[in-house]
């Protein structure tokens, strides 16, 4: 008769059966058991590397954040531009006859072309003085025959204005005006604000449908020939050398 196996020791053996047998796959397997090994050393790769995406994209975006505060904070700080307003002095204003005729008027058209000219004469540095020169060159009756002058302090003068066509160049009457420089160059150059204002009127005049876009500006001798002038005036790009008198 048999002895009776317990069941502890039934137990005991499967167990001790069970590891035998995973002992011999391991040893007959050897790649199984590293196969785990490489895997997770992939997964720690592929980890480090997202990782490593996320935090180049976060220094990014701070680099990028920093640079748009930098320069929103110079842009506030940067004044606009302040716009010269244009000096205008109206013929009621300097005209001591306080007279506008209303004779021989235009209608109303853009004019192509500007004929500068010097007015021969001395200078003037404000309104008062710009003004009594004014009256003193027509004091003999004869209206000036410019459209527009500017003073050396940088106003702007109404002579003719617009709607009287000047009768010093026959040939340009009809489709330019005289803008005069108030004093003589021949020796000296205008002033700054001189050259500022007529920029300012011409700017004007051309927004105002007074002016054609594509304008001339012609340089014209009357009594001397004004160097220093024309030769400031040739720095606008409107200026036509061919038409002007020769510096």
């Amino acid at each position: 008769m048999q002895p009776l196996i317990s069941p502890v020791d039934h137990e005991s053996r499967t167990n001790s059966y069970r590891a035998e047998e995973e002992n011999r796959g391991t040893e007959a397997t050897p790649l199984l058991q590293r196969f785990p090994r490489y895997q997770s050393n992939d997964n720690h790769y592929r980890t480090r590397a997202v990782v490593s995406l996320l935090l180049l994209i976060l220094l990014s975006g701070i680099v990028i954040g920093t640079y748009l505060l930098i320069i929103q904070s110079r842009s506030e700080n940067v004044l606009p531009p302040i716009e010269v307003p244009e000096l205008y002095v109206s013929r009621l204003q300097w005209d001591k006859n306080k007279e506008v005729d209303q004779v021989n008027l235009v209608p109303q058209l853009k004019k192509n072309t500007v004929i500068v000219v010097q007015t021969d004469t001395d200078g003037c540095n404000c309104t008062i003085t710009c003004s009594t020169l004014l009256n003193s060159m027509q004091e003999n009756g004869t209206r000036l025959q410019y459209n527009f002058l500017v003073s050396p302090d940088g106003e702007t003068f109404e002579a003719l204005g617009w709607r009287r066509n000047s009768v010093i160049f026959p040939d340009y009457s009809a489709n330019a005006i005289i803008l005069a420089f108030i004093g003589n160059y021949t020796q000296e150059a205008p002033s700054t604000a001189q050259v500022m204002q007529a920029k300012i009127f011409l700017e004007n005049s051309i927004s105002q449908q007074h002016l054609d876009l594509n304008f001339d500006i012609i340089g014209k001798k009357t009594k001397e020939l004004p160097k220093y002038l024309f030769l400031e005036l040739s720095k606008f790009p409107q200026w036509n050398k061919q038409l002007s008198d020769m510096v």
